[in-house]
């Protein structure tokens, strides 16, 4: 089945100086990797913020995704939705995406986010259940189970975490 997103023409990425693709773990599929990417800007194991520089719209708007993504908290990514409308417009047999803002990064992301909750895909974008770690990661199990990031690193330190707790309650 093909998406939306993917049925689209390429288009530069405005995100594109702040984001890296395919950065390991957690892959997502091409048409979701951009939103994983973003949402992986707000580095927590390693303490580093690559959106310090972008402006206060693009941290907001990363922040408001990640809530959505982490904890289905709706209500920042609600006020962003309200105040950055888009609409699509079809000339010839080419539809097209127009924010009514100039210059908005907000309106793709936010059909970017549509497209993925409504054909599933939202569900597999989890954060890694180290709270140390918090990263996302793109959920390849089969029944969606995945609770970190990497088993080679933040899985066995998790495992190790609880053994231990477990050996000093006996």
């Amino acid at each position: 089945m093909t998406t939306i997103l993917e049925s689209m023409p390429a288009v530069k990425n405005p995100l594109d100086p702040w984001i890296t693709l395919g950065e390991e773990p957690g892959v997502a599929p091409a048409h979701l990797e951009g939103l994983r990417a973003l949402l992986n800007t707000d580095d927590r194991f390693h303490g580093v913020d690559r959106l310090a520089d972008a402006p206060a719209l693009v941290r907001e708007l990363r922040d408001a995704v990640r809530a959505y993504a982490v904890s289905r908290e709706h209500a920042r990514i609600d006020e962003l939705a309200s105040a950055h409308p888009v609409r699509v417009t079809f000339v010839g047999d080419d539809p097209a995406l127009i924010s009514t803002v100039p210059d908005d990064v907000v309106g793709p992301v936010l059909v970017a986010v549509l497209e993925a909750t409504r054909t599933g895909e939202w569900a597999r974008l989890k954060a890694c259940a180290n709270p140390d770690c918090q990263w996302i990661y793109y959920d390849t199990s089969r029944n969606r189970s995945g609770r970190w990031c990497s088993m080679g690193e933040c899985g066995d330190v998790m495992k190790a975490r609880a053994y231990r707790e477990r050996a000093r309650s006996r």
